[in-house]
């Protein structure tokens, strides 16, 4: 998509604070195809298998750092050869309360990892289409059986611009199926519901403007329809957040142009594909010249919210803020509120959540030039502010919240990457109550001094936080699990 004409300024604040987050999508066609997939069972020690043809992860032993008891761990799994760099980027708990990790090998293929509750690497799994340069995963969801579903984007040299990949596992590791797009595009965002109703979405391109390009399967990966969008004036549009509700409607979050400014765009469809609706934030273009679709979410009634980064300046020549927002649309795409949060100059939301009362809560992290503290919110109903929390960690660095998720009791845990006085990277997680109150605030139980980057996090039935990132290993990064409970 193109950047705003005009409002260079707009388009260098809000790309500096985006581009950790946005890294992961890779310009990526297809047709359906099966890439080879290897699996590791119950192994937590012993020797590696031997990498399979082009598929090159293997798993070797898990490592323990030293955490003790049966509620409390943490693991670091080497995958892939010792130059290469693996990173963990999502995690989902399946039914059994296993933590269902997803994981980026090598910048080159798909890696998915189950730990049961104790710890024990119940089984590792990976998948690579040796026809692909690249095959680069982005999200992880669980259906109501636990068959697992593993999203992202492939890429060859021959294809400049690759397409959507979804990989399918059961729930011992084995491949189900795998389903390329048939037309270029990036994916970013997935959803599946319990009977295993499966959508994508993601930038896509008709070869002269950007495409918001949705795609749907079924439960044993048939398209069941997919819309590729120009957005409401088409001029050119793109999907980044994805939502299915009761009724397998999905909304997509993203944005569109009207060929200066790129703002909010919201899609909605039935269960066939059919377009219900489509809607486009652009109401003060002089004082708010774009805003970016950064997470979404549906309250119980389907009505979806979205994380907003809200550029707004006083006047055009200005420099702008950045705000964290957030806006709730019905059902009919109608807006019915916008609530806005200004702790520094810059506010960027990360992730949300809504309770069964309706509260949203929000996440992200707050900073003038960069990012020096999360910055957790929590907005009622109606879209009034509840209570708000910056921190800044113990020390100054970059902290940033990047994952967020409530429990049963409507408490909200938030994790990401904090630095301590070392410099060394963590991670870091906040629980809060309903009333904001703060339950605890903790750093990963890694002793050594190895840098640690969160990515994402889940709540299993017992409360137990999963935290997965990356371990900063000399040249090289490896996958990193914690497991707390309190």
């Amino acid at each position: 998509m193109r950047e705003a004409a005009g409002s260079e300024a707009v388009a260098r604040v809000l790309l500096d604070y985006q581009a950790v987050m946005l890294g992961h999508i890779c310009l990526g066609v297809a047709a359906i195809a099966t890439g080879c997939a290897s699996s590791v069972r119950d192994g937590t020690s012993g020797h590696p298998p031997a990498p399979t043809n082009e598929l090159g992860p293997r798993s070797l032993p898990e490592a323990d750092s030293g955490m003790t008891g049966p509620s409390s761990w943490w693991r670091t799994h080497v995958w892939t050869d010792a130059s290469t760099r693996d990173s963990a980027i999502d995690v989902a708990v399946d039914s059994r309360g296993r933590a269902i990790v997803l994981a980026r090998l090598a910048g080159s293929a798909f890696g998915v990892l189950a730990y049961d509750a104790d710890g024990t690497l119940a089984w590792a799994s990976a998948y690579r289409d040796p026809a692909d340069d690249a095959d680069l995963a982005t999200k992880i969801a669980i259906d109501a059986v636990g068959n697992v579903y593993a999203a992202g984007s492939w890429q060859r040299s021959d294809t400049p611009l690759g397409g959507f990949l979804v990989v399918s596992f059961d729930t011992g590791g084995e491949l189900r199926w795998s389903a390329r797009s048939e037309a270029g595009g990036a994916l970013s965002g997935l959803a599946v519901d319990g009977p295993g109703h499966v959508v994508v979405t993601g930038a896509g391109s008709d070869g002269t403007h950007a495409l918001a390009r949705t795609i749907a399967y079924d439960a044993v990966g048939n398209v069941v329809w997919q819309a590729s969008e120009l957005g409401p004036l088409g001029l050119g549009a793109t999907g980044r957040n994805v939502a299915l509700d009761a009724n397998a409607r999905a909304y997509v979050a993203g944005e569109s142009t009207d060929g200066s400014q790129d703002h909010l765009t919201l899609f909605a469809y039935d269960a066939g594909g059919a377009r219900l609706w489509a809607t486009r934030n652009d109401d003060d273009p002089v004082h708010v010249p774009q805003t970016t679709a950064r997470a979404l979410a549906l309250d119980a009634s389907g009505a979806p919210h979205v994380a907003i980064a809200r550029a707004y300046r006083s006047t055009r020549d200005q420099e702008p803020t950045i705000e964290l927002a957030v806006s709730k649309y019905d059902v009919a795409g109608r807006s019915m509120w916008t609530a806005i949060v200004n702790e520094a100059t810059r506010n960027i939301a990360t992730a949300i959540a809504i309770d069964p009362e309706g509260r949203v809560t929000a996440t992200g992290f707050a900073g003038s030039q960069a990012p020096d503290s999360y910055l957790t919110v929590q907005i009622d109903s109606v879209g009034q502010l509840r209570w708000s929390d910056r921190y800044r960690w113990d020390a100054p660095g970059g902290h940033e919240a990047q994952a967020l998720a409530l429990d049963v009791a409507n408490n909200a845990y938030v994790t990401g990457t904090t630095y301590g006085v070392d410099g060394v990277a963590r991670f870091g997680s906040i629980a809060y109550d309903p009333t904001g109150g703060v339950l605890f605030r903790e750093l990963d139980g890694d002793p050594s001094n190895e840098g640690r980057v969160a990515a994402a996090l889940a709540i299993d039935g017992s409360g137990a936080l999963y935290v997965v990132g990356s371990v900063l290993s000399g040249t090289r990064s490896v996958v990193g699990v914690l497991r707390s409970s309190r």
